[in-house]
């Protein structure tokens, strides 16, 4: 076993902690390259981008063979007390948050609990849409036809809702098309996926995340973003001047899209999420590749989005994507379903240039080139129910 511990990174950059397992299957997949040098390699990645003022703030954990095997921190949390950004620092997520809810109702579905595809009265007889076809799995796809309009109203409310209450006014907006006709990003209406699981439950949506999601995927850190309670290493959130600099980010209360885009957490809890999408236990088989398989357009058409990722192809590669944003908040959570890797980006700054670019860097890092057929073959696309 390699371990690198705590100590200043070259270029101002802090490395808080460096975690490198010897010799299981998945580290042998770190590419031609050894898993420390990959980890170099990673690290320059992120802290270029820093040093070019991408952020005050960054996190990043990769995750091979449901093992974290690489976890760094970069720059500080808080430009005040200049506290450093470590592997327990907790970031905005945004909407990686939408996973997180997509995988409590998967796990439901696996027991027979919760139909993705039957209509939406049938869990909330209140459903103001009733026989329009709108379905979890509509949602969870972007194609529900819901107005966002409640989640646009409210982006920086300082209000804190209940989960019924959010519910009421996000359900209420009008359709804007007919569910399963187009693709439109919401986030929103995902508030309407944790009312379903408060009702099949009998528990509050919080109680069935730590139950179904963050207790078996071994997330310690994963919280949500509440501004009326104190919340330990909590990051500060900023936004970038034009004429360079940072300045603190609107305060806001995502309370009414917390199943959405409601959740700090940190970037090695991201990465166990990731990898326990991928190992049996979480999820079933089926429910794997229902979580990971496209959904259609009621007409056939194909579309990228799967449930809580979007579905890509890199180098001949799948990777199922989901990136984060809001105020003071972008991050990334990529999922490489074949080659039983994960990579999670944070950061504390609206917008942050942390993107695309870094994430396939760190990613090529860990990866073999594509082996022939995949691991995890998708779901032959089928289309949603009414």
């Amino acid at each position: 076993m390699t371990s690198y511990r705590r100590s200043t990174h070259p270029g101002g950059c802090w490395l808080a902690l460096t975690i490198a397992l010897g010799a299981p299957a998945s580290a042998q997949q770190a590419g031609p390259d050894s898993l420390p040098l990959a980890i170099a390699r990673g690290r320059q990645a992120l802290g270029d981008a820093m040093r070019d003022g991408a952020a005050p703030g960054a996190a990043v954990a990769v995750a091979a063979g449901g093992k974290v095997v690489w976890s760094d921190a970069f720059g500080v949390s808080d430009l005040v007390s200049g506290a450093p950004a470590t592997p327990g620092t907790r970031f905005g997520v945004g909407s990686i948050s939408k996973a997180f809810t997509l995988a409590a109702a998967l796990a439901l579905a696996g027991e027979g609990r919760l139909d993705l595809d039957a209509p939406v009265e049938r869990y909330l007889p209140d459903f103001p849409h009733r026989g329009r076809g709108v379905t979890v799995r509509r949602i969870g796809a972007h194609q529900s036809g819901i107005a966002d309009a409640f989640a646009s109203r409210n982006y920086y409310t300082t209000v804190h809702f209940s989960l019924d209450s959010a519910y009421r006014g996000i359900a209420a907006a009008p359709l804007a098309f007919t569910p399963g006709s187009r693709t439109e990003y919401a986030t929103g209406i995902f508030t309407i996926v944790g009312r379903i699981l408060e009702r099949i439950t009998g528990e509050s949506y919080l109680d069935v995340m730590r139950r179904r999601v963050f207790e078996p995927a071994g997330m310690t850190s994963t919280v949500p973003n509440d501004p009326r309670q104190p919340v330990s290493h909590r990051t500060a959130f900023y936004v970038r001047r034009e004429a360079g600099g940072f300045d603190p980010a609107p305060g806001f209360d995502p309370s009414f899209k917390l199943p959405g885009a409601g959740f700090l957490s940190t970037a090695e809890d991201l990465a166990r999420f990731g990898a326990a999408l991928l190992q049996p236990g979480l999820l079933s088989h089926t429910s794997r590749r229902d979580l990971f398989t496209p959904v259609p357009l009621a007409d056939g058409t194909p579309t990228r989005y799967a449930l809580g990722f979007q579905a890509l192809e890199e180098d001949g590669r799948r990777v199922m994507l989901q990136p984060g944003g809001g105020p003071g908040i972008a991050g990334w959570l990529a999922v490489y379903p074949d080659d039983d890797l994960v990579v999670a980006i944070l950061s504390n700054a609206t917008a942050a240039p942390l993107g695309d670019a870094v994430r396939r860097a760190i990613a090529s890092a860990f990866l073999r080139p594509p082996a022939p057929g995949p691991a995890l073959r998708p779901a032959p696309a089928r289309r949603p129910g009414p």
